[in-house]
């Protein structure tokens, strides 16, 4: 015989192997449910208000550390897909986070559902006082889910 080789269709191939398979798995942990803090302060424009109007849940947001940030050396400040500055983690609440961050560790944002954080709300205080109260500066009509990402 001579060297002929023989390849399996794309599709059988595809099944094989993704390109994707070779990264390693992820598991996330929550760390957090919270509010975004300095919402009235950095939405000014009519173009930043849409903006956030447009947030919906289930929407990713991405965190970034601000350690030179003046007012608070666990700033960490809150962009929207279309890299808008939107506001911040709340500083009563920042400071663990910050620090994993600064160690090398990863988070990611997830949008909640502002119906359903109030609902939430509501049943557990029904039961028994809430332990993670709003701080004052955090503007609930933003709540989002912070996980740490953990590779598997």
């Amino acid at each position: 015989m001579d060297n002929i080789a023989q390849e399996a269709p794309m599709s059988f191939r595809g099944r094989l192997f993704r390109p994707d398979s070779s990264r390693p798995e992820e598991q996330r942990i929550l760390v957090l449910k919270t509010g975004i803090a300095g919402l009235r302060f950095h939405i000014v424009t009519d173009e930043e208000k849409e903006a956030v109007g447009n947030i919906v849940p289930e929407a990713e947001l991405t965190l970034y550390r601000e350690p030179d940030n003046k007012y608070d050396k666990w700033a960490i400040a809150v962009y929207t897909a279309n890299d808008d500055m939107i506001g911040y983690i709340p500083r009563f609440k920042n400071e663990t986070i910050a620090r994993l961050m600064d160690a090398g560790k990863k988070f990611i944002c997830i949008v909640d559902s502002a119906e359903e954080y109030a609902r939430q709300s509501e049943e557990e205080t029904r039961n028994e006082p809430r332990r993670d109260q709003p701080s004052p500066t955090e503007d609930m009509s933003v709540p989002v889910s912070i996980y740490m990402i953990e590779e598997v």
